[in-house]
């Protein structure tokens, strides 16, 4: 969910649950390009901690997507961890993990949470080791200037209105936070509610049910901001949000009705003939999958082979006629 002024937990993982850290020129070398993203994205840091196999952060969206500023970070260190140590293939697991924010009731929770992260995995020992730890942005927020680009100010300011007490209401409240609302580990990693296909429904519900991970958004709030959540959504892809499965059903019919009506195979429809038939046909599937089946200009220039503008302009070209309405409407309705 890539909408500006949102606030995110990320989690990206190491594949495997293997290090994407060996020492803390690795570490040194990752917070410097953090700095770089940071300053090239207009991102805003409140928290973030590295660990041996991942890494947490707590983001604000500016006008750059979160997606961005995570593909210029991950994809940076992977190509410099594999060069270093003379490795190859991916380096973090699958996609990285947002969890969508409700900040005014979960903000503070999760800064205390990801930078107690190092002492609850027993990297460091004490509260006062971890003001001297340097790989989370807690030593940030102690000592100014220490990472001017993560939002520390704010940070303190959010603790305490009083100037000279800010660190040490910091302090207070990373020891014993009673201001915020108890709130498992677990939901915190995993957000209160999944939103897919199913609609609304748990972590628990998920797995239960066999969801698929990487279909769901992830929603930590309460079930007000998430049914708001839930609305936006729906009003920005339609009346339904993304169920892969019904997609792949549908694209075979559209696929199946495209060869029985312009005589077209999908092999002939990638290698991009030019003949009128093909023409026609290519025009058809791209004006159904992304106006009728909502899908994404990308995701239908891989099924068609198309670049996402020659998608663009072949649904554009799209001559709609009763005959064809009334089978589009036929397969996209079953």
């Amino acid at each position: 969910m890539d909408w500006k002024n949102a606030v995110h937990h990320v989690i990206a993982r190491g594949i495997e649950k293997g290090s994407i850290f060996k020492d803390d020129r690795d570490r040194k070398r990752f917070v410097s390009r953090l700095e770089k993203c940071v300053d090239q994205t207009g991102i805003t840091v409140y928290a973030w901690a590295l660990m041996s196999n991942h890494v947490h952060f707590l983001l604000r969206t500016g006008d750059i997507p979160l997606s961005k500023f995570m593909q210029k970070l991950l994809t940076g260190h992977a190509i410099y961890f594999n060069h270093k140590y003379d490795r190859a293939g991916h380096l973090f697991q699958n996609r990285y993990r947002s969890i969508l924010v409700q900040a005014d009731r979960y903000l503070l929770k999760l800064i205390r949470y990801i930078h107690l992260n190092p002492l609850k995995a027993g990297i460091v020992t004490s509260l006062e080791e971890l003001g001297r730890y340097p790989w989370t942005g807690h030593i940030g927020i102690l000592s100014e200037g220490f990472y001017p680009w993560q939002a520390s100010k704010e940070v303190r300011d959010l603790i305490s209105d009083h100037r000279n007490e800010k660190i040490i209401q910091y302090l207070k409240f990373i020891e014993e936070d009673e201001s915020v609302p108890v709130v498992s580990d677990s939901e915190l990693n995993e957000g209160s509610y999944l939103l897919g296909s199913k609609g609304l429904i748990s972590p628990e519900e998920a797995r239960e049910q066999k969801i698929s991970d990487h279909t769901q958004h992830r929603i930590l709030g309460d079930i007000d901001f998430a049914r708001q959540i839930y609305t936006r959504i729906k009003d920005q892809q339609g009346s339904f949000l993304r169920n892969r499965e019904r997609e792949h059903e549908i694209i075979d019919k559209l696929l199946e009705f495209m060869n029985e009506y312009w005589g077209i195979t999908h092999i002939t429809l990638i290698s991009k003939g030019r003949s009128r038939a093909s023409s026609r046909a290519r025009e058809f599937m791209s004006y159904t999958l992304v106006n009728q089946l909502g899908m994404s200009l990308v995701d239908t220039g891989k099924i068609l082979n198309l670049s996402a503008q020659g998608v663009l302009s072949a649904a554009r070209r799209f001559k709609l006629t009763d005959e064809l309405k009334s089978a589009i409407h036929r397969i996209t309705e079953t």
